[in-house]
């Protein structure tokens, strides 16, 4: 039987590794995560940058010139807004006007309109009072300069108001420096950067979400080309249906991980002489335990779902039935990715251990929950019971789905009922 099986295996998995598809998708996914995740930042770092021409409007003058002061102070001494990074944010040129009537206010806004001037920062007393400042732009959707422009305004009104009170320069400085706030667990352990960790995770979640449901899809359009070619009618002269479904899920799952660990390495590769920027603070996140964890419930994961795609395969007859079933298998995985969004902001709730230890959305929540535990919090017999149930879901799909596929593989023509499935599970 076995020898049987890594026969089949190893047929799929030739077959697939050789084709220019593989390349195409080994290559393809990584661009496309990258494109999704990094390349927004990297595109916005570019067209916020550069120098902008503005003018603040405000009767009083002392007010003006302290906007025009904290949006022109260079950042270099840590003391970085939030939403203003040194490197990304523009830089300003700054006009004052304490000219504040509504003729002016016309003429700058057609200044704008013509693009004589980049922005104009309406401060004046009734706007204070109302605490809302008008801030006149072409570039209204240009969130990042908009918030830091805002952050900056806000600081200096704050410290024209402490100025008022009779503090001191020194007073103003400290009373407006911000304060960090370091996180750490119950055992005293500091928690690694949240923002990182979360692109991290919710990147190794994705990969193994896209994997999973692509070659269970192929696992699936594999067997649908072997029965309209009637190979199998061949093959099932030398090899039990059992051992050919296996096979099959067997050799597509080593192409999965043979994708995985070239994106492993080539990731490593990158990063050793430091040419991805934070690759020391990435390699702290992805951790042993994530190395050992990753691999395992993408196998489980795989086998659950490639188990259940073997067994359309085998049920129907033409591409087309296939897509109209597919989508029943492929909910628990859009399940997974609905409550991931909830888990990612709290991975502590009631939703996250029972969907983590529900076998059908427990590859992808229990591997988010493990990599999302930074103090040890989640107990050891969750994670053993939701492999322990994985693993019993998988041998009775195996069970079942295997008299679907030993029937299955060999009805041709005719769509079945789900009467007629039920008789193939009792009497084969």
């Amino acid at each position: 039987m076995m020898h049987n099986i890594f026969i089949i295996a190893r047929r799929e998995y030739l077959e697939r590794v050789r084709t220019r598809a593989f390349v195409i998708m080994t290559i393809f996914i990584p661009a496309l995560m990258f494109g999704v995740t990094v390349l927004p930042s990297l595109i916005a770092m570019r067209m916020t940058g550069g120098s902008k021409h503005l003018v603040v409007a405000a009767s009083d003058r002392q007010m003006a010139e302290l906007i025009r002061d904290q949006l022109q102070k260079p950042r270099d001494d840590g003391e970085e807004l939030q939403g203003r990074n040194k490197s990304a944010g523009s830089k300003y040129d700054v006009e004052v006007d304490t000219n504040v009537s509504d003729s002016e206010r016309a003429a700058l806004n057609d200044k704008v309109k013509q693009k004589r001037l980049d922005g104009v920062i309406w401060a004046t007393d009734e706007a204070l009072a109302a605490n809302k400042i008008p801030y006149i732009t072409r570039d209204v959707s240009n969130l990042s300069d908009t918030f830091g422009t805002q952050q900056v305004v806000s600081r200096a009104i704050h410290r024209r108001l402490l100025q008022k009170k009779g503090l001191s320069d020194t007073e103003i400085e400290s009373a407006l420096k911000p304060v960090g706030m370091e996180m750490l667990s119950p055992t005293g352990e500091g928690a690694k950067n949240p923002l990182l960790t979360f692109f991290t995770v919710f990147g190794m979640v994705m990969v193994m979400y896209m994997t999973v449901l692509l070659y269970g899809i192929n696992v699936m359009r594999a067997v649908l080309d072997e029965k309209t070619s009637r190979i199998m009618e061949v093959m099932l002269s030398t090899a039990t249906a059992k051992e050919m479904m296996i096979g099959k899920i067997l050799g597509v799952g080593a192409v999965g991980l043979t994708q995985i660990a070239i994106w492993t390495a080539t990731t490593g590769l990158l990063s050793a002489p430091g040419l991805i920027a934070g690759s020391g603070m990435i390699k702290g996140i992805i951790s042993i335990k994530l190395g050992i964890f990753f691999p395992i419930f993408f196998l489980l994961g795989f086998m659950l779902y490639s188990t259940m795609y073997a067994a359309i395969g085998a049920m129907v007859n033409s591409e087309q039935e296939a897509q109209q079933l597919q989508f029943l298998v492929a909910m628990p995985l859009i399940a997974s990715i609905i409550v991931l969004v909830q888990i990612l902001q709290n991975p502590a709730t009631p939703l996250a251990t029972w969907a983590s230890i529900f076998p059908l959305t427990a590859p992808l929540v229990m591997f988010t929950r493990i990599a999302l535990d930074q103090t040890q919090s989640i107990p050891s017999w969750q994670i053993a019971l939701s492999i322990g149930l994985l693993v019993a879901t998988i041998y009775g799909l195996m069970v079942l789905c295997g008299r679907i596929y030993r029937i299955g593989i060999l009805m041709y023509g005719k769509k079945p009922t789900l009467p007629e499935i039920m008789k193939w599970i009792r009497y084969a």
